[in-house]
């Protein structure tokens, strides 16, 4: 029928903006948790320097 329901996070409604989906906000679930997650063959100076910046910004709301 063309139709699906899938969740994600609020800001998705902010920074994927589509006319031909609607985003309709759930409260009753638990905050979304992320990482940074990368292969460690391709670590480098840049991935360390951002991990360094979120592990010194720690958690924030959105």
């Amino acid at each position: 029928m063309g139709e699906a329901v899938s969740l994600f996070p609020a800001h998705m409604r902010r920074y994927w903006s589509r006319p031909d989906i609607a985003y309709l906000l759930v409260s009753d679930i638990d905050t979304l948790r992320y990482a940074l997650v990368w292969r460690t063959e391709t670590e480098n100076d840049l991935i360390r320097a951002l991990a360094r910046i979120a592990a010194d910004l720690g958690p924030l709301a959105i």
